[in-house]
């Protein structure tokens, strides 16, 4: 068994999509498309993970780490302190930045609605 993909439901999936696509590097493998509705799509690393973005019907909230139920993506890096600066250049905030028991550098961002995202580096 694995993970398939993970799902994120947006306000707007072709801002979201772009954002992952601008940022993340992440390139469309699939778009789901039905007349009257914002389309569904399937975006992959080079590594080969995959985030569904859906048309969300209804407002979210504000979510924070420790709180149950998911909370975050996790995404691993070659180069933690490259890529951080690379996201430092596009005017995207780092933060909680630590190492953790494991000695594995970790810190969080968000996307353009708020979803928070892992940087990881083993």
């Amino acid at each position: 068994m694995k993970v398939a993909h993970v799902g994120i439901y947006a306000k707007d999936v072709d801002k979201l999509a772009q954002w992952y696509q601008d940022v993340l590097k992440m390139k469309v493998v699939r778009k789901l498309e039905r007349v009257g509705r914002p389309p569904v799509y399937f975006l992959k690393t080079d590594e080969g993970s995959e985030i569904e973005i859906l048309p969300a019907t209804k407002e979210g909230c504000k979510r924070e780490l420790q709180e149950s139920g998911y909370s975050h993506v996790g995404i691993e890096v070659d180069n933690f302190d490259e890529f951080t600066l690379y996201l430092k250049s596009r005017d995207i905030t780092v933060y909680g930045v630590r190492i953790t028991s494991h000695g594995w550098k970790i810190g969080y961002i968000e996307d353009i609605e708020g979803n928070i995202i892992e940087i990881i580096k083993k």
